[in-house]
């Protein structure tokens, strides 16, 4: 069949012509949760989009095969058999799957334009997978329904098949649809191989199901039992892979690819952070310096996790890496006082190390900040006392915090008193 022929008759430009733009109205929505400048987070967060592109394929699947049903092709003396039918019928189908995948790409893209790599062409890859078993499983539905109900029991399926197993608390079950990989990836992480793996597998189930189902006969005894059997068969393999995921779709990014040099913190940047890098250098020494100063002492090595970091971010995360990210473990058996200093301390800590004062306040409570800047403004011994008193309350639960700056100030026996 022609080209010509072949879009001319095909039902999927005339679906294209519906999807293509729906995927265009998502661009402004998705991009909040890609970590710029980082071709993985982008490639990954593309395919959010399959649960739009998986259902128009599964939909136009079956419209060409209730089509192909009502020519009688298959029922007659075929000159070619069931599965070149079967392609010849679903390539428009498939050039658009293809094409949208490619889209639902370029048009997160241009966040990472200019930055190091490319596309994950295992993504990619999946992504198409994807595509193509949503088709070949619409056609086997288009060739066992009525035509009434082939297309929409389809599209229908599919959008459910897409949509519902990330609602469901049984969290390793959104690995199987291809869909989760949106969980993924911060800048220190990469997409897991399970998390391709195991809707890969899934997915040649459901080809291999489809294709089985078309040739040997929709209701034939071997089709009944094989093809049911094998879909089986590839579900319980994706489980297995994808059950120590849980939810997650990332795993930890090599550290062979950060480049470390040889300041004090001691400052470690992926290959997407290295245009930034004399900046991210002198604010944090900048940060490091103004913290020994008030007698705190540093890690003696960070790591920044965004691509192009300011100021401001550099220095609270110096600053408040002296600020346990755990509850101690007494706070799971009884109520933990020291709650209470962290939203000061850790605004103190930020503005200590010169972070923008204006962005302090955005991100604390104002009464929290407002203790901050008093502290602030006494003498140097009583914010280092402040502190010291304070940052003990954070791994136990058998001290209360003292959050006023004035006991800090008053004279050696009272302040022996208030400890």
């Amino acid at each position: 069949m022609r080209w010509r022929t072949a879009l001319r008759v095909s039902i999927a430009p005339r679906i294209g012509l519906l999807l293509i733009p729906w995927l265009l109205a998502y661009r402004g929505k998705m991009t909040d949760w890609i970590t710029d400048g980082y071709w993985e987070s982008v490639t990954a967060q593309s395919t959010f989009l399959l649960g739009y592109t998986a259902p128009a394929v599964a939909a136009c699947g079956a419209w060409e095969a209730v089509r192909v049903r009502q020519s009688q092709v298959l029922q007659r003396a075929p000159a070619r058999s069931a599965t070149a039918v079967a392609l010849s019928a679903l390539v428009p189908t498939f050039v658009l799957g293809g094409l949208s995948v490619l889209l639902a790409v370029a048009l997160f893209a241009p966040q990472a334009m200019g930055y190091p790599g490319g596309p994950s062409p295992a993504v990619i890859g999946l992504a198409l997978l994807v595509v193509v078993a949503h088709t070949a499983v619409g056609y086997a539905v288009g060739l066992t329904l009525p035509g009434i109900l082939a297309v929409p029991t389809a599209m229908v399926g599919s959008f459910v098949w897409m949509a519902y197993p990330s609602a469901m608390e049984v969290f390793w079950v959104r690995q199987l649809n291809g869909h989760n990989l949106t969980e993924c990836c911060a800048l220190d992480e990469v997409v897991a191989p399970r998390s391709l793996l195991a809707p890969a597998l899934v997915a040649v189930g459901m080809v291999a199901a489809a294709w089985i189902w078309t040739v040997r006969g929709r209701f034939s005894r071997p089709a009944l039992l094989l093809a049911p059997a094998v879909l089986a068969a590839a579900v319980v393999a994706g489980a297995v892979v994808a059950e120590p995921l849980g939810y997650r779709a990332a795993v930890p990014r090599s550290t062979a690819l950060r480049t470390c040099g040889d300041t004090v913190p001691r400052i470690c940047l992926w290959p997407e952070q290295r245009r930034a890098a004399a900046d991210i250098t002198a604010w944090a020494t900048q940060a490091r310096q103004r913290l020994a100063a008030a007698g705190l002492r540093t890690p003696g090595s960070i790591s920044v996790t965004s691509v192009s970091p300011t100021q401001d971010q550099v220095r609270s995360l110096l600053a408040l890496s002296l600020v346990p990210n755990d509850i101690p473990p007494c706070a799971a058996d009884t109520q933990w006082p020291g709650y209470a200093a962290v939203g000061p301390v850790s605004a103190w800590l930020s503005l200590t190390a010169g972070a923008d004062p204006r962005a302090v306040a955005g991100r604390y409570p104002r009464e929290e900040v407002r203790i901050a800047q008093q502290v602030l403004a006494a003498p140097r011994k009583a914010q280092l006392s402040w502190f010291l008193r304070n940052a003990r309350t954070f791994g136990r639960c058998d001290q209360s915090p003292d959050l006023n700056p004035a006991h800090y100030q008053a004279a050696p026996a009272a302040r022996r008193a208030v400890r």
